[in-house]
């Protein structure tokens, strides 16, 4: 039985003289979530592109549910769903329509694939408003949509590239609501963010990147101890009954 459902060694990608991601080294167990924290430019999307199968690695090696992202990218393929950070849909669709499309790329037809076409749109949220064209849709609708796209074959494992970049509040807490309900269900997650909180609040584990190298690895928990905690100070307030403040 797969217990790891990622396992990356010393991977590594460069772009002619300049090298994206600096031979990294982790590992995701089956059904954590797992984020990749770190600002832009850090090297997260160069590497999972390289997880996904969309760039050759330049030295290294992975494997997603113990398939080769060298030499088995169709058997890495079936096994993902990929959220990009780009918007893949077409804007003159609706979202059931764009579901349906990229459904049909994943092979699945007829009642099973209406099937799961309204299964996804629950789970987005997105079920009322599913004959509404893409084009007339928030950021945050849509990126909600891509999420779905991605969910459609019921992939083993999701990677998400910044899923909440650029979106309201009440869609991000959608979206991170429905990470930890995915994840709930037995999906594992590769999630990158540059948002520390999100990372905070999701993950089981945390890998922090910055200009392509993983500088520290392992639990929330983890990293606060490794970096030190902050003094902090907390305060008690109460109200008494004439509306005075006490500390």
């Amino acid at each position: 039985m797969i217990q790891k459902a990622i396992q990356v060694h010393s991977l590594q990608k460069r772009f002619g003289e300049f090298e994206a991601v600096k031979k990294g080294n982790f590992e995701v167990q089956q059904g954590e979530i797992f984020s990749l924290l770190g600002p832009n430019g850090a090297g997260k999307s160069t590497t999972i592109s390289m997880l996904s199968c969309l760039l050759q690695p330049s030295g290294g090696e992975a494997y997603v549910m113990g398939h080769s992202v060298v030499s088995e990218a169709q058997a890495v393929k079936a096994s993902i769903g990929v959220v990009p950070q780009e918007i893949a849909l077409y804007p003159d669709l609706s979202a059931r329509e764009n579901l349906t499309f990229w459904g049909k790329m994943y092979g699945l037809r007829s009642d099973a694939l209406s099937k799961r076409v309204d299964e996804v749109l629950e789970i987005i949220g997105l079920a009322d408003r599913q004959r509404d064209r893409v084009d007339k849709f928030s950021g945050g609708m849509k990126r909600r949509v891509n999420i779905g796209a991605a969910l459609l074959h019921k992939p083993a494992v999701i990677i998400m590239d910044e899923p909440t970049v650029g979106i309201d509040p009440q869609s991000r807490r959608h979206i991170l609501d429905n990470v930890k309900e995915l994840n709930s269900q037995g999906m594992t997650v590769l999630y990158t963010t540059h948002y520390m909180e999100e990372a905070q609040e999701l993950s089981d584990h945390i890998a922090i990147m910055d200009h392509g190298r993983l500088i520290a690895h392992g639990t929330n928990e983890e990293l606060v101890k490794l970096v030190g905690q902050q003094t902090r100070i907390d305060l008690t307030v109460n109200v008494d009954p004439g509306g005075v403040l006490e500390a």
